[in-house]
């Protein structure tokens, strides 16, 4: 008689798990601990700084565990490719049904003006933004991070390529918009503070202050006036061709404050109090540095500690962008008054401060402070 063996005589591995770390889902089993934290094997000729390829020090900010952040929407590259080529077929959709509707062509003069001079421009700082993000992908410690800052950046650069594709719509009908834009941007008075503060953010070093900038400020003052207010006048002025991209761009919009928001209030709990706090999640916090190529350095611990919680260098980072993302969309002021659009301006950032912007903040647990202008 053959004896059965009581246990399986072969065990199938799927994968080693890196450290004590199990897999939970596909979005973890794919973004987790894909960024190298030690070993770097080269250190930056042009940075004076002297710091490693990926290093805590490019932010003021400490975190115990750079990998515990999650995307709220948990997108990986097939999960978010697939997503966003639904958007993009409904950009193009709507697009094609404008041309075949002759939505174009039936516009007033007097909106397809106001559109020339106050949408076309924002293809530019679209793109710049893009670019900002891109030195947010290359400095942020943590997959999860890089992961969603990488994503947002190529939404930019499709949000600025769907604005051009619409600028070439609108010129097949109503003459010159892309060159226009570009000359509006360069020479209006009502953007030279919105094309000030996105130059401002390009030369911005600490990139976890660079998301403050554009995703906790600019954007949601900004994007909800341009894609979500300006969207009313464009459906009482029957411009599906703009409110269908508006809508979509809005879907966005609505990820990139979730994944940001989601971020700093992850990094304000923090009780890290050093910026090296990290490595024992990596089970290396005795590891001494990773020199070679006979460079004899200190230990970058020594470095000095920022003496700030990260909840206080959040919120003067607030305090220091909000009133000038607030002013800069505010000077759109004399623009939208100049093309008679059905948009008090100050009144409208009003609005969207009391019913996006603090129930956001509030939400988050993250310090805000409202600010009063002059009109």
């Amino acid at each position: 008689m053959i004896k059965m063996s009581a246990e399986a005589s072969f065990k199938k591995m799927i994968r080693e798990q890196p450290w004590d770390w199990k897999t939970k889902n596909e979005y973890e089993e794919v973004t987790l601990r894909q960024q190298p934290y030690l070993h770097g094997h080269y250190r930056h000729i042009y940075d004076q700084r002297d710091y490693d390829i990926y290093d805590p020090r490019y932010t003021k900010l400490k975190c115990s565990d750079w990998e515990g952040f999650r995307d709220p929407k948990k997108f990986w590259y097939t999960t978010y490719v697939s997503n966003r080529k639904k958007l993009a077929e409904e950009v193009e959709k709507g697009f094609e049904y404008a041309k075949e509707l002759q939505v174009i062509e039936n516009l007033s003069p007097q909106w397809v003006n106001a559109l020339r001079d106050v949408y076309t421009p924002l293809r530019h700082l679209e793109y710049g933004e893009n670019v900002q993000m891109q030195y947010v992908i290359r400095y942020a410690l943590g997959t999860p991070i890089e992961q969603c800052a990488t994503f947002q950046a190529y939404d930019k650069t499709g949000r600025a390529q769907w604005i051009s594709l619409w600028g070439m719509n609108m010129e097949e009908e109503h003459g010159d918009f892309l060159a226009h834009g570009k000359q509006v941007l360069m020479e209006e008075p009502a953007f030279q503070p919105l094309r000030s503060y996105v130059e401002e953010i390009l030369v911005t070093e600490d990139w976890a202050e660079v998301l403050v900038a554009e995703n906790l400020t600019f954007d949601l003052l900004l994007g909800n006036l341009m894609y979500r207010e300006l969207n009313k006048e464009a459906m009482k002025n029957g411009d599906t061709h703009l409110s269908i991209l508006n809508l979509t761009i809005s879907k966005q919009m609505d990820w990139h404050r979730d994944w940001a928001f989601g971020l700093f209030s992850y990094l304000a709990k923090d009780s890290a109090l050093s910026r090296w706090d990290y490595l024992k999640s990596l089970g290396y916090e005795s590891w001494p540095g990773d020199y070679r190529w006979g460079l004899v350095l200190s230990d970058p611990r020594e470095t000095p500690e920022e003496e700030q919680s990260n909840e206080e260098i959040i919120a003067g980072w607030i305090e220091k962008w909000y009133p000038k993302a607030y002013e800069a969309v505010l000077s759109l002021s004399t623009l939208f008054e100049k093309h008679g659009l059905g948009i008090h301006v100050p009144s409208t950032l009003r609005k969207i401060e009391e019913e996006v912007i603090i129930p956001t903040f509030k939400k988050h647990k993250l310090p805000f402070k409202s600010y009063q202008f002059v009109e």
